[in-house]
């Protein structure tokens, strides 16, 4: 039996792509990777997990699947913890920071899931601080652990000279339920 196309959805967070290395012969409207919005120069986009690929969710596709747009969010965050059941959580030994391995990607993703996000955030002390400087990184810590907060900047600067995917060397911090860049006090 073949799982339903809907539930093959997953987050990808994506970093804005300069206004110069635009496509000059963009996509139709319907073909138009839906988009939203994130923190910063990031924004989060849907894809269809094939076994061998990754097709971005466009509006077809939401037509298809009889599935609005703004639902994507709520559904691909959903499918992602349902589709990677094996989280790890590896806190460090010498700071008040964990890593949070989904076992490919898709880690950035969990910024979407707001249970997880707040399950973290109730694990640090202030406010909950992520990076993600690439798609398949995630460290979290808190606002009054300075130590966190130096070794998510040393995870960013493992990662931003030989990464793939990267993202955003800035730190986001999630304060009333919306993320934000992390500005240090």
């Amino acid at each position: 039996m073949t799982e339903p196309r809907h539930t093959l959805i997953v987050p990808i967070m994506r970093a804005r792509v300069p206004v110069e290395l635009r496509l000059e012969f963009p996509p139709a409207p319907d073909a138009e990777p839906v988009r939203e919005p994130f923190a910063g120069d990031l924004y989060a986009s849907y894809a269809l997990e094939l076994p061998d690929r990754y097709e971005y969710v466009a509006r077809r596709h939401c037509a298809e699947l009889g599935i609005e747009p703004g639902a994507l969010r709520a559904q691909a965050a959903g499918n992602l913890r349902t589709r990677r059941p094996d989280l790890s959580m590896n806190w460090y030994p010498d700071a008040k920071a964990v890593s949070i391995g989904l076992g490919n990607d898709l880690e950035a993703g969990l910024l979407l899931d707001d249970s997880l996000m707040e399950k973290l955030a109730q694990d640090v002390e202030g406010d909950l601080v992520v990076a993600v400087p690439s798609r398949e990184v995630f460290v979290a810590t808190g606002t009054a652990h300075p130590d966190g907060l130096e070794k998510l900047r040393w995870a960013v600067d493992q990662v931003w000279p030989a990464g793939r995917d990267l993202l955003t060397r800035d730190l986001l911090v999630r304060r009333d339920a919306s993320w934000e860049v992390f500005v240090a006090a």
